[in-house]
């Protein structure tokens, strides 16, 4: 057998190491539970447990662990008198704690009693754990056919019904006789099923009050707090991994509230079903923000996009399933979340152990899977020892509450460290963009100085074109001749015109006030559109360079616009079109819709043999921009950058005038995009609004 199982585990090892750690690891899992099963533990065996006598003084507590035999009612119909009419062979008398996992069955528990002496000093009944939703005690003699007391536990009866407000389930324990007792248990909860009985003294009690309820109010106090700055801290930051701890914190401290006694000592709740809805809700949650917690801090979904949604859906399910804490079915639930979540947690490891193995060197990987392994092995413990694969102890029972806290200790110093490791970069990034604001500040300076230095020549260009065209006039009528001829006049104007435009381009471009604006600076008028689309034609044409213009739409509609600049954005696309396919022509096909918005096509040669994809990517990486900045318009997730470069310049292989097209468009309140052609190839389309016929 024992050959048998380290066979399979090597083939499971093999397999596991050919980088398929999800597969690999549920195949490891699957043996290991079919070899397992041959080792399953079974503390209890048929018939009576030994009488415990409980007639000596007090010193300590007397525990009945080791004196227990149950009995399971999978109808929960069974009154006392059908236990105790059953034959001894029909109770499991258990050597350890006896535990049953989750289940809906009632569980009746018989011990028997000694009282070798009158018993008459005060002592308590203690019956643990906490979150058993109903205890029926009853005392009895064998030929008294009435119990001599009965009394009624659990976190369902309501604080001013409960004999003693404390911690644990306590009860007054009657003065006896000398004499042979029975005193059975009945309990019932949707939650995990063991029992922890015990008689204490005054004495032990009070000294179990003061110590207990300090140290657990202390350490919850502790937990609390830590949640609720790891919180605030993690919001404010942007890292969302630190916000999910806070929440396992919140989580794990309400938990340990309701498990050790604490929420039902301080607040007393009336409503029955309180205490449940705290496990379970507690449990449910602290559950999936560790699984979040632990998705967001390998950065899972950057190896595999699939398994992180799993991994998400898995964490929205089990929030789901919390609404089952105050009902029976919270059993099932709560029974496949402790498996589950070792699994995930496993996976986790895996993904772990993967990239370790990739790069033994990079220590973080071996912090992160001593943090991870401690307390995935103790649940895996715990969870074994409540389905008697392992006995349920003291270590057992103690291996999953103290890993996990010593889990989310170690997991205090990480993200200590995390958080010291982004305030160290938000630094360093708070210092790259004041330097690079500074460069930015002087170039914009640089700039300045340029634009007022391409004034002075262009206002001379102007004066001579303006000077020029009054001597040419003059001596024109000197000479007795009615004017200069029209194609100088019609040069000079031109000149002029131009020479107004560049002045124009550099009071936009180059100008101090336009660089620190977020958008250019418009002189919009009323142009009519068509006539503004036939003079640039005109005004365009080349040689070896034809242009063709086609409109679609009346003559009266107008553009509201800065003519200067968006006859740059038509010129720009048209050079890059001309840049791509020298001598090729180009065409302008416009057309109005509804009379309120105007597309012009232009054809671009140089994208008609482009692929469908690459087509795609450009139009993403060119015409994306504005989206681009709306989205990223706040902060960074550590810091907020002063300046984003990525954000306003244009992509790698992009021409700088269509990136400037796209902005002159979208100053306009237009669009950009490309589209296919009517007929082949692709076309730049650019729609702006129209505005009322004049």
């Amino acid at each position: 057998m024992l050959f048998t199982a380290l066979a399979k585990y090597k083939s499971a090892l093999i397999y596991l190491k050919s980088y398929r750690p999800v597969s690999g690891l549920l195949l490891l899992m699957l043996i290991g539970l079919i070899t397992g099963t041959d080792a399953h533990y079974s503390p209890a065996h048929a018939g009576l447990a030994p009488p415990v006598d409980i007639s000596a003084p007090l010193s300590d507590d007397i525990l009945f662990t080791g004196h227990i035999a149950s009995y399971q009612d999978p109808e929960q119909n069974k009154t006392l008198n059908d236990i105790r009419a059953l034959p001894d062979s029909a109770f499991t008398s258990h050597t350890k704690v006896p535990a049953f996992g989750y289940t809906n069955n009632a569980i009746w528990y018989r011990i028997d009693l000694i009282a070798s002496n009158p018993i008459r000093e005060s002592r308590h009944i203690d019956i643990g754990p906490i979150f058993l939703n109903v205890i029926n005690l009853y005392l009895t003699q064998k030929d008294n056919p009435v119990p001599i007391w009965s009394v009624l536990l659990g976190d369902h009866v309501p604080s001013s019904q409960r004999p003693v407000l404390a911690p644990e389930h306590l009860a007054p324990f009657p003065a006896i006789d000398k004499g042979k007792y029975t005193l059975y248990i009945r309990t019932q909860s949707n939650s995990t099923q063991f029992i922890e009985a015990s008689l204490l003294s005054n004495d032990a009690q009070i000294s179990r009050w003061s110590l207990g309820l300090a140290a657990k109010g202390l350490f919850i106090g502790v937990l609390m707090m830590m949640s609720i700055i790891y919180v605030v801290i993690g919001f404010f930051i942007r890292d969302y991994a630190v916000a999910l701890y806070g929440a396992c914190l919140a989580a794990f401290g309400t938990l340990s509230s309701a498990v050790g006694g604490l929420f039902l000592t301080l607040f007393a709740p009336e409503w029955p079903y309180t205490n449940d809805l705290l496990v379970g809700a507690g449990t449910a949650i602290n559950i999936a923000a560790a699984s979040l917690l632990w998705v967001n801090i390998l950065d899972i979904g950057s190896e595999c996009r699939f398994c992180k949604k799993i991994f998400y859906s898995y964490s929205i399910i089990i929030l789901l399933g919390s609404v089952t804490a105050t009902s029976p079915l919270y059993t099932t639930f709560a029974s496949y979340c402790q498996l589950s979540h070792t699994c995930i947690m496993l996976i986790y490891i895996s993904f772990l152990i993967r990239r370790i193995i990739h790069n033994p060197r990079f220590i973080v990987h071996w912090i992160y899977l001593t943090v991870m392994a401690v307390p995935t092995t103790a649940l895996m413990v715990y969870y074994l020892a409540l389905n008697h694969f392992l006995p349920v102890n003291d270590i057992t029972a103690a291996a999953y509450p103290f890993a996990l806290a010593a889990h989310l200790v170690l997991m205090s110093v990480l993200m200590a460290l995390r958080i010291t490791a982004i305030d160290r970069d938000r630094l360093k990034a708070a210092n790259l963009a004041e330097s690079t604001e500074k460069i930015v500040q002087e170039q914009r300076k640089l700039v300045s100085m340029l634009s007022h230095e391409f004034r002075t020549p262009l206002a001379v260009i102007q004066r001579a074109a303006e000077m020029v065209t009054l001597r040419l006039n003059k001596d024109a009528l000197a000479r007795g001749e009615h004017g200069v001829p029209r194609p100088v006049t019609d040069r000079l104007k031109r000149i002029q015109d131009q020479s107004g435009k560049l002045a124009r381009l550099v009071d936009v471009f180059l100008g101090k006030d336009n660089l620190n604006a977020p958008q250019f600076a418009l002189a919009r008028k009323l142009i009519p559109a068509k006539g503004f689309l036939q003079e640039f034609i005109t005004l365009a044409q080349r040689e070896n360079a034809k242009l063709d213009l086609v409109y679609n739409g009346g003559a009266n509609n107008v553009l509201y616009a800065d003519e200067t600049l968006l006859g740059l954005a038509l010129t720009n696309v048209i050079e890059n079109a001309r840049r791509h396919q020298p001598g090729e022509p180009i065409s302008l096909v416009a057309h109005e819709e509804y009379n309120m918005t105007l597309k012009i096509d232009i054809s671009h040669p140089g994208l008609d043999g482009a692929k469908a994809v690459d087509i795609e990517t450009l139009r993403n990486s060119m015409f994306s921009i504005q989206s681009t900045l709306e989205q990223n318009s706040g902060p960074n997730r550590f810091y907020e950058k002063k300046t984003n470069l990525e954000t306003i310049t244009p992509r790698n292989g992009i021409a700088l005038g269509l990136h400037i097209t796209q902005r002159i468009i979208a100053a306009h309140g237009g669009k950009t995009d490309i589209v296919s052609g009517a007929e082949q190839g692709f076309n730049i389309r650019i729609i702006l609004p129209l505005e009322a016929s004049l």
